[in-house]
């Protein structure tokens, strides 16, 4: 999908979207946004052992709203001009902690595998830190590949109403859930597009001598 190389795209819907941020810190919108994953991953965990779907549906909701001040949290910053090196840490690191949580809610949910969900961790980790890692060494940094972030967003959001439609099931003695499909994609995705972007940041380290 990759919905990562079309930022530029959304900056006129997100100029939209922005005025009610505008009074905001930037940073309070990246904390404020990691809160509602680490929410967002514990009703999710919840899910078919306390409340059945309707957990799910919280979770929908908490990460559709994470999702929207992660976008918003850069946007004001660049708009207000007052983006900096810190902000950008800051909003990084709780980007790999919103990770964390949603992804060990995936896993640890009913629907989920925790052994699957743990090398999906792997890939999708790799996959920021390869990115990430370009751009330390010189080079633009990398949101090439088939699973950025925005990607995994959306699959998330798109799943969770699958699940709630077509709850988990047994197939040949496996456990068969639209969560666990999910899992198993970030895990193959994630490795796949660490290794392309592996591949580009090397190629382009040896074009820079």
């Amino acid at each position: 999908m990759a919905l990562d190389s079309m930022r530029g795209k959304a900056n006129p819907l997100l100029e939209k979207m922005s005025k009610p941020f505008m009074r905001f810190n930037p940073n309070t919108l990246t904390i404020i946004s990691f809160i509602f994953a680490l929410l967002a991953g514990v009703f999710i965990a919840l899910s078919g052992r306390v409340i059945s779907a309707y957990f799910l549906l919280v979770g929908f909701l908490l990460i559709l709203l994470s999702s929207l001040l992660d976008a918003m949290d850069g946007f004001v910053a660049r708009k207000k001009n007052i983006n900096s090196k810190a902000g950008d840490m800051l909003d990084h690191t709780f980007d790999r902690y919103s990770d964390i949580a949603l992804i060990t809610g995936f896993a640890f949910s009913i629907y989920g595998n925790v052994y699957i969900g743990i090398l999906a961790l792997g890939g999708v980790f790799m996959t920021s830190y390869l990115g990430t890692q370009a751009q330390a060494l010189g080079l633009k940094r990398n949101y090439g590949g088939i699973l950025g972030r925005a990607d995994r967003l959306v699959l998330m959001l798109l799943i969770i109403l699958i699940e709630v439609v077509f709850p988990f099931n047994y197939l040949f003695y496996i456990h068969i859930t639209p969560i666990n499909i999910l899992l198993l994609w970030f895990l193959i995705a994630g490795y796949i597009t660490s290794g392309e972007r592996f591949i580009q940041a090397m190629r382009d380290l040896k074009h820079m001598g």
